[in-house]
């Protein structure tokens, strides 16, 4: 009997559990529909990984090198472009903070217009151009960064495009170093130019000079026998009138002879200096009164400037030295600045001018000061005014050669002439002679 129960008790409990098995089976999912979830889980995960992979080689190929920095500032990751740019392995980068690729301008030799790639820059999307880092070698590189801001996560990471830029900065450079030497060489080139023209002209005005010597050693020749003949005459007029003026030989026909034969003297004078001049002979020097020199100037022009309404203003140093020089020659001086004085004046068309004359010491020299109120010059022929054959008057009226000789002339006495003028407002001859140029120095 107590068999039986058990018998019974055990069927029950495997009815049970049959029952249970049944109802979980009719609650359970179809056996495939496990199978799909995981095929379709097996697929995503292949897909990304494929997808993973082509970014990592599309990343590690770009020409261009890229990193990516966290917003602390530390390296996320590089590309191997920017691996040899920096001459860093990746491993040495990711987590070091971006600072390490920063030069620093007391130890990094940083090019002009040139920044260094800092944090604060990288944290700022946009592009910057000729930038500078440092690489591992401590060598500084050039480059072009493009900035962007990307989301990854909870991160916002700094996407950094940097291409390098060196050696096509340096040839820029290189180029526009180039093009400036080759634009001096240039400016050199007509400056050479010039100064072969100038050259030649004066070559050929030397040509003129040597003709015109040739010409004036003759016209000197031929002029000594006429002036010598107005010499005779006037003082064998002068012999006649003092004969029959007795008592008055000093009235204006006598003053008139003697100075036709005072100037017929002058003249010999200078045709004898034009005559030394040609010949470079030995010149006569003595101690000359540098007043009485200038008197015999005036003098010489005193009619032109009375006709001309030009009035000289005079001041002269009292016992003013004498000045060891050729008398003939210190008076042609002053002569040539007085005409082109009175033609300045003339040229300005008012009917009227001065002169001033100053003279005053200065240590061992003499400083002669001549100006006027005439019409001025402007640079270009301040410049040249004491070249041979430059001259700005009409045909006729000058040959430019006054400026010229009178510039050799005191250069010989070791002394120096120096012109200030405007257009306008007249022209300051200064010039500075030395009492004896034997003893300079």
């Amino acid at each position: 009997m107590r068999i039986a129960k058990k018998k019974l008790s055990v069927v029950a409990s495997f009815e049970a559990v049959a029952d249970a098995n049944a109802e979980l089976a009719s609650n359970a999912p179809p056996a495939d529909a496990f199978d799909r979830h995981e095929i379709a889980d097996i697929s995503i995960a292949r897909q990304s990984r494929e997808f993973a992979g082509k970014f990592q080689a599309i990343f590690d190929q770009a020409s261009d090198a890229i990193i990516t920095i966290l917003p602390d500032g530390k390296i996320d990751t590089l590309n191997q472009a920017a691996e040899e740019l920096t001459g860093f392995m990746r491993d040495e980068l990711v987590g070091q903070a971006f600072q390490s690729l920063v030069p620093i301008p007391a130890k990094h030799h940083v090019p002009d217009r040139t920044r260094p790639l800092t944090l604060d820059i990288l944290s700022k999307p946009g592009t910057y151009e000729e930038m500078a880092i440092v690489r591992k070698d401590g060598f500084v590189r050039l480059v072009d960064v493009s900035v962007r801001q990307v989301q990854s996560g909870k991160d916002l990471l700094s996407l950094a495009l940097i291409r390098d830029v060196t050696e096509k900065k340096m040839m820029e450079r290189e180029l526009i170093t180039k093009h400036g030497e080759l634009r001096n060489a240039y400016f050199q080139l007509e400056k050479n130019n010039a100064e072969l023209k100038s050259m030649q002209e004066t070559l050929v005005q030397a040509g003129k000079m040597a003709a015109l010597g040739e010409l004036a050693a003759g016209i000197a020749h031929e002029l000594n026998q006429p002036l010598q003949g107005i010499r005779g005459y006037a003082q064998e007029l002068e012999s006649i009138l003092g004969g029959q003026t007795e008592g008055a030989p000093d009235g204006p026909t006598s003053a008139a002879l003697k100075e036709i034969i005072s100037n017929v003297d002058k003249m010999k004078s200078i045709i004898g200096y034009l005559r030394t001049f040609i010949r470079k002979s030995t010149e006569d020097h003595e101690f000359t009164d540098v007043h009485g020199r200038i008197e015999e100037a005036f003098k010489m022009l005193a009619r032109q400037f009375a006709a001309r309404g030009i009035v000289v203003h005079r001041k002269y140093e009292q016992n003013l030295p004498a000045i060891y020089g050729n008398p003939l020659q210190i008076e042609q001086v002053f002569i040539n600045l007085a005409t082109n004085a009175r033609d300045a004046i003339e040229q300005t068309g008012r009917g009227s001018g001065n002169i001033w004359v100053t003279t005053r010491p200065h240590g061992d020299f003499v400083e002669i000061d001549f100006r006027d109120d005439g019409a001025g010059m402007d640079a270009r022929t301040k410049a040249k005014a004491f070249n041979p054959f430059f001259t700005t008057k009409e045909v006729g009226k000058g040959m430019g050669l006054g400026l010229s000789l009178s510039y050799g002339m005191i250069s010989k006495l070791h002394g120096s002439i120096v012109v200030e003028s405007e257009i306008g407002r007249g022209a300051q001859f200064r010039i500075r002679l030395p009492k004896d140029f034997r003893e300079l120095a």
